[in-house]
């Protein structure tokens, strides 16, 4: 038995996202969902720069509605200044308070995951994990009227979201408000995972990226988010490979412990 290491390759995850999405852009018959977008290759572009870009800096989502941890606060902190130096302006900006996005994100994930899975549920409850049936059981207690509550609140915070909009062109976030801890620590997971801003862009609809922004103490990646206006994924991505270009984060990777 012996101990294989496999190193991945250099490569620019904007730039995959940017010919992805030149892939699958555009209007699909079969899907109702979908609309004709703009001519043009996404990919192209990606090497525009950021100067005339206005970024919105949430500071408060850190700050103040869910403190970070400090590791993660100066890793985006050195990211506003890194885009700034790009030639983006930054500005502070105000959205409405993290935790009530997260209490209507809640309401919706749940009552419509049940809405799914609830007759699965009922069948054959021991296929699904003990973590997973106690979240999704959740959404047997919502009734009709708190969803459509929450579904009252959600176009509020649309309008909050696309007000900011008028005056940026992409927002800076959190992702995850602590360093990532290990994936067999189910302690730290509980802890931790509930504590990110990516719900705010889950519950609006608003595109949204996480890019790794450095590295923590114990030497997993920290991240950082980027959202933008609806169907504005060029201008997202154009920032995401900005930002790549402005740091090594993207050149570094794991090793991978296999068996051979």
């Amino acid at each position: 038995m012996t101990r294989q290491v496999i190193k991945l390759g250099s490569s620019s995850i904007a730039s995959h996202d940017g010919l992805a999405l030149d892939v699958i852009a555009g209007r699909d018959p079969s899907d109702p969902g979908s609309r004709a977008g703009p001519a043009g290759s996404v990919a192209r572009e990606l090497g525009a720069g950021l100067r005339g870009l206005r970024i919105g800096y949430v500071r408060h989502f850190h700050e103040k509605d869910m403190p970070a941890d400090p590791e993660m606060a100066a890793a985006l902190d050195e990211a506003a200044r890194l885009l700034a130096a790009e030639g983006a302006e930054i500005r502070t900006v105000q959205l409405p308070d993290l935790n009530l996005f997260s209490a209507v994100n809640r309401v919706l994930l749940q009552s419509e995951a049940w809405a799914v899975h609830g007759a699965w549920l009922r069948e054959r409850p021991q296929d699904y994990a003990q973590l997973t049936r106690r979240r999704l059981l959740a959404g047997a207690f919502l009734n009709a009227g708190e969803y459509v509550d929450a579904m009252r609140h959600r176009r509020r915070l649309i309008a909050a979201v696309e007000q900011v909009f008028r005056e940026v062109d992409v927002l800076l976030t959190a992702s995850a408000m602590d360093p990532p801890c290990r994936m067999d620590d189910p302690e730290a997971i509980q802890r931790t995972y509930p504590r990110q801003a990516r719900t705010p862009f889950n519950t609006t609809g608003h595109p949204a990226l996480a890019m790794m922004a450095g590295r923590a103490r114990n030497g997993l990646p920290l991240a950082l988010q980027f959202a933008g206006r609806y169907w504005e994924e060029k201008t997202l991505l154009r920032v995401a490979a900005a930002y790549e270009r402005a740091t090594p984060w993207h050149e570094l990777h794991p090793e991978l412990e296999g068996i051979a």
